[in-house]
């Protein structure tokens, strides 16, 4: 299912942007906006590539973990006040310790939603009983409340009053199930941030999409309708106004990356990689692509590249002096990127203004880097 926008008022609006593809021109405002939301809900489910070992380790070395940004601070209305910080003296060896369990942590916090198709209705009949037509005008609902049984396996089933026994929908069965078994931040009645459009729109417009996604991970389950629709509006959102850097090192930047990635749209967020320098991540975005896709002229070469790249530190910043192989490595993704460009980019000449400023950019870091090692009397090969 393609993505886009159109114009939904003239009235009322701050100011309005146009952007040019090479096909279409897409205009939209800031404030009166209307986004189409894209739900997995197609013949392809896409459960299968999203928990493919593969596309696991794209998507986290693209949601770039930044401790200082996973482990900050929160607020958390369960915490009268802020916790006293400890300090250690440590070993090396302890330190070490130190640093594996605040990546294990790390990796918790970063733990994705997942990503499913659409649930489908639940049709289940289980048997007709015309000797209870008319015995009452209401459906009785009977539950199973074993404890220890995982509420998607739990028997839920509702009786008519036309003497029909059969199994009751997800919203029945998601309504039980909190009634006897509450998920804590759940409500029973969903919140008006996702029923009230105004107040959905104003979390929007403030760039609230951390907790917007948030809160729906813990209201909603992720085949259902609601949630994808809620989702897809806000990736939409971030992709619209590049406010990529929003959910990085949160656990859902990779979710967003996938469902760009799966709706042929990473246009966007591949020039904020190039504009930005980060030409490795945009080779890991080019193979997540052919991964997913499996369109990409030079899908396997960007594939061969990422092998090198999973080794290499995670970029946080711009580096300051490069090495030897640090050039190796980032001349091949620039003429990854460049054969790209050339052959799947739907913003050719956006992407090759930014690809020529990232080279420009790191040919006087190559000189400055090099010039250093030769005043030290180290000469490279």
């Amino acid at each position: 299912m393609s993505l886009f926008i159109r114009k939904l008022s003239q009235n009322n609006v701050k100011h309005v942007v146009a952007k040019h593809y090479e096909s279409q021109t897409l205009i939209f405002s800031s404030r009166k906006l209307s986004i189409v939301p894209s739900v997995y809900d197609g013949e392809k489910d896409p459960a299968p590539k999203f928990f493919s070992k593969n596309v696991q380790v794209l998507l986290k070395r693209l949601t770039r973990p930044d401790f200082a940004k996973v482990f900050r601070k929160r607020k958390n209305t369960d915490l009268p006040v802020l916790r006293t910080p400890i300090y250690k003296f440590l070993t090396n060896e302890q330190l070490e310790s130190e640093i594996a369990k605040a990546n294990k942590k790390a990796d918790k916090l970063l733990q994705m939603p997942p990503i499913v198709k659409i649930q489908k209705p639940i049709t289940d009949v289980l048997s007709k009983d015309p000797a209870l037509v008319g015995y009452d005008t209401s459906k009785f609902v009977f539950t199973d409340i074993t404890f220890g049984v995982a509420n998607e396996n739990r028997i839920v089933v509702e009786r008519d009053p036309d003497g029909t026994l059969q199994s009751c929908d997800h919203e029945i069965r998601k309504r039980l199930n909190q009634v006897y078994f509450p998920i804590h931040g759940r409500k029973i009645k969903e919140p008006l941030m996702f029923t009230d459009t105004e107040k959905f729109n104003s979390l929007l417009e403030r760039q609230e999409y951390e907790f917007i996604l948030d809160r729906a991970c813990i209201q909603y389950e992720p085949d259902e309708f609601t949630y994808q629709k809620v989702t897809s509006i806000t990736y939409q959102h971030v992709d619209i106004n590049t406010n990529y850097n929003l959910l990085r090192s949160t656990r859902h930047f990779g979710p967003m990356t996938f469902y760009l990635t799966w709706h042929h749209n990473i246009d966007n967020l591949m020039l904020e990689l190039l504009q930005s320098g980060t030409v490795r991540e945009a080779v890991l975005l080019v193979a997540l692509r052919h991964e997913l896709q499996a369109d990409v002229t030079n899908g396997d070469v960007a594939q061969t590249i990422v092998q090198q790249i999973l080794p290499t530190p995670v970029q946080l910043t711009k580096p300051d002096r490069l090495t030897e192989e640090d050039i190796q490595l980032d001349n091949k993704c620039v003429e990854c990127i460049e054969k790209y460009i050339v052959s799947n980019s739907a913003m050719k000449s956006q992407h090759e203004l930014a690809l020529q400023g990232f080279r420009e950019y790191y040919q006087h870091l190559i000189d400055l880097s090099r010039g250093l090692q030769k005043a030290h009397g180290k000469v490279s090969n």
